[in-house]
């Protein structure tokens, strides 16, 4: 039954990934997109079966997020055609597009301005060097196709982020996999040109190395995980500079976590020590370091604050409202709103609204719905580190990672796609609790009523701020 369900998965990922190359062929008036998309598969399935050798929850993930990402690619362009003459209507997009050279010169670094990403258009523009070289049409769904296949390659690294915290469970490991797939905020990422897509890998690769070391703490695991964590830094220099500051934190986070998760041993001790000296000793960067984070919040909140002052939307509402605030009701309010958006669900649903809006429109139906599974799988975390310290610290990590960035975002921009970087962590989390158990059903049942209330009295509230 299970190689039977497989096989059927397969094949209607083939007809989603045929439909979606279909549409966005017919969207740049070319049949070179079932040629790019061909390519990219070979290379997703490749790259996923060298680094994850008999992970089929992993490959599964890839397969499916790659899929619906083409799919979706090629709804919004044949939509933004339509509605606006054009296979995307994104502002950020439109600005990377126009940055590619279709023919050599082709663009490099040096020719682009720091400030707006240039690693990704570099990256991109290999993909179009490809194009050059096969004789292809030159246009966005090449760049588009390549998004959904990092993303495709990052839900194949959450699920391993997963199997470490969950090892086998393969039911839980496909509901990872499931749950990424069908995430708006990576569904967006997958199927419009924004360099979210290599944020939101880079994230999720500093994550899986991170996870890997604290189940496994070895000091190849932790050379491991500063490598990877080094090299995701570097590349968000040149994509998001700001979301820099959190690697260091992550770093010290986990160390802490370390120390603390069999008690103060003497290698722990000596480790401690070692730290102390280097923290007394870089301690002037450490000043540095927070005054730089202040300046990005300073930043962040000044240019969102302005975004939102000329935006009419009526989702604009409530985020208005906190903008303003002082940071500590800025935290709490902004991450409520994080949690909810837009207010009301409904807003983005316009017709001849951008296909940006559609889709963060789905993702905030989507994240409401999945709420109740996260809150059941933090308190099932709470609940593992009363009972077992060691297993819990890694699921421990991985809640206050999640906490930290929430708190980031609420802090900065208030822009929820700022916050899909870091959602594998939400996903994993939201895996935790075991719904075949009637026990937990009903714990999940209760929470999500009590949720649903919350979200009804939030659109009531904004109902009586409009009127």
């Amino acid at each position: 039954m299970d190689t039977q369900h497989t096989r059927s998965l397969e094949i209607n990922c083939l007809l989603l990934l045929l439909a979606g190359s279909g549409m966005q062929g017919y969207a740049n008036g070319t049949i070179d997109a079932f040629l790019m998309a061909f390519l990219f598969l070979l290379a997703g399935v490749a790259v996923v079966s060298r680094a994850f050798p008999g992970g089929k929850p992993e490959m599964r993930a890839f397969f499916l997020t790659f899929a619906l990402c083409m799919f979706v690619g090629g709804l919004a362009q044949c939509y933004a055609l339509a509605v606006f003459n054009e296979p995307q209507s994104m502002i950020d997009a439109h600005t990377f597009f126009e940055q590619i050279s279709p023919q050599p010169p082709f663009t490099a670094m040096a020719d682009l301005p720091f400030f707006n990403a240039p690693l990704a258009v570099v990256i991109w523009q290999q993909v179009y060097k490809l194009t050059w070289v096969l004789g292809l049409k030159f246009g966005p769904y090449a760049g588009v196709m390549f998004n959904a296949l990092m993303m495709g390659l990052t839900g194949s690294l959450t699920v391993r982020t997963g199997r470490e915290l969950l090892g086998d469970d393969s039911w839980r490991l496909q509901r990872v996999g499931t749950l990424f797939a069908f995430c708006g905020l990576f569904i967006l990422a997958g199927s419009i040109l924004l360099r979210d897509c290599f944020t939101t890998f880079f994230n999720a690769l500093v994550l899986w190395g991170i996870v890997r070391w604290l189940v496994r703490p070895t000091p190849r695991n932790l050379l491991y995980a500063a490598a990877l964590t080094g090299v995701a830094a570097y590349a968000m220099v040149y994509l998001r500079p700001e979301a820099v500051l959190l690697f260091g934190l992550y770093g010290g986070l986990a160390l802490l976590f370390w120390f603390f998760a069999k008690g103060p041993g003497t290698a722990r001790r000596v480790a401690a020590t070692i730290a102390l000296c280097v923290l007394l000793a870089a301690w002037p960067y450490f000043v540095d370091y927070y005054e730089l984070a202040q300046n990005i919040q300073a930043s962040g909140r000044e240019s969102y604050g302005q975004l939102l002052a000329l935006t009419s939307s009526e989702e604009s509402l409530g985020m208005r409202l906190v903008v303003d605030q002082p940071l500590p009701i800025r935290l709490v309010l902004g991450s409520g709103i994080l949690m909810v958006s837009p207010i009301p669900l409904w807003a983005y649903f316009q017709i001849g609204s951008p296909e940006y809006d559609w889709l963060k429109g789905y993702n905030g139906i989507y994240q409401v719905l999945l709420l109740p599974l996260v809150f059941a799988g933090c308190l099932a975390v709470y609940r593992l580190v009363r009972k077992d310290r060691k297993q819990a610290v890694p699921l421990l990590f991985l809640a206050i990672y999640l906490l930290i960035n929430v708190a980031a975002v609420a802090a900065t921009s208030l822009e929820q796609r700022h916050f899909a970087q870091f959602m594998p962590a939400l996903l994993i989390l939201a895996v935790l609790p075991d719904t075949r158990e009637k026990g937990t059903q009903n714990e999940v049942y209760l929470i999500a009523l009590r949720w649903f209330a919350v979200v009804i009295f939030v659109h009531l509230a904004w109902a009586i701020m409009k009127g």
